[in-house]
């Protein structure tokens, strides 16, 4: 019964971050699990990456309503992420010994994402110089750039559960100009084309622990509309900072963890 109360505990207070920050699931829900939850490394980042799917889901159907997904660069990020998705999830399982370097490898990203955000208005400033291809126009050079960032951000998700929003969406910010809410859609479409064959690979391979993804899932619903509604109530930049050092926690917990 108490396994039962601390998991939708669990999943309530993650559903309120991702709500309230829009942090991918996969950066907060397998540290959370790994750290808190005890499980393994790979049953933490397999249960992330079938979590993550339902939750992009949900933000996928309103942006696709709202007409703000590009379908041309979701194929081209998504396409080559498959095969990549499909070969990290299944290293992760077949390489149990290397899954402190596979935590380490997520806690880099963890910083790597947190720094991007607290220097978001440094990044914006460069962004809004000359980008190297035109989204309108994607060449053989722009298709192989984005194909080759797609297979390896897909690699990164199969072991680590993080990357498939948040560094998508940071290379689609340098190479591209584009509106915001549909690089925003677009992000999450990729992100859904990369998550449900590495979800199904570690679902095939390690195994799934439903009962646990249920009861994560009925938390994180009540906690996510919640937290969507606190968002009017934070400034932009406070809730940037908050963002990062979510992450940050994230990352040092994972650290110790792993060690």
């Amino acid at each position: 019964m108490l396994e039962i109360v601390v998991t939708v505990g669990i999943g309530f207070v993650l559903g309120f971050l991702i709500g309230l920050t829009g942090v991918g699931g996969g950066a907060l829900v397998a540290p959370a699990l790994y750290v808190i939850l005890g499980l393994g490394y790979a049953g933490a980042v397999s249960l992330s990456v079938i979590y993550s799917v339902f939750t992009k889901i949900v933000g996928f159907v309103q942006h696709l309503r709202l007409a703000n997904v590009d379908w041309r660069l979701t194929l081209a990020y998504g396409l080559p992420a498959i095969p990549g998705a499909i070969v990290g999830s299944y290293m992760l399982h077949a390489a149990p010994h290397l899954e402190r370097f596979f935590a380490l490898v997520m806690v880099g990203i963890l910083f790597v994402v947190a720094l991007a955000m607290l220097a978001e208005a440094a990044i914006g400033t460069l962004a809004r110089g000359a980008r190297p291809f035109d989204v309108d126009q994607l060449g053989p050079s722009a298709i192989f750039a984005v194909a080759s960032i797609g297979f390896f951000v897909g690699m990164l998700l199969g072991v680590t559960s993080v990357g498939s929003g948040s560094v998508v969406i940071l290379s689609m910010v340098f190479l591209f100009r584009i509106p915001a809410r549909r690089m925003v859609g677009t992000n999450i479409a990729i992100g859904i084309v990369m998550t449900v064959p590495a979800g199904l690979t570690h679902a095939i391979v390690g195994g799934v622990d439903v009962r646990r993804l249920v009861l994560l899932m009925a938390g994180s619903i009540a906690g996510t509309m919640l937290g969507s509604r606190g968002t009017i109530w934070l400034p932009d930049r406070q809730l940037r900072i908050a963002i990062a050092c979510i992450l940050v926690l994230s990352a040092v917990a994972t650290i110790l963890k792993a060690w």
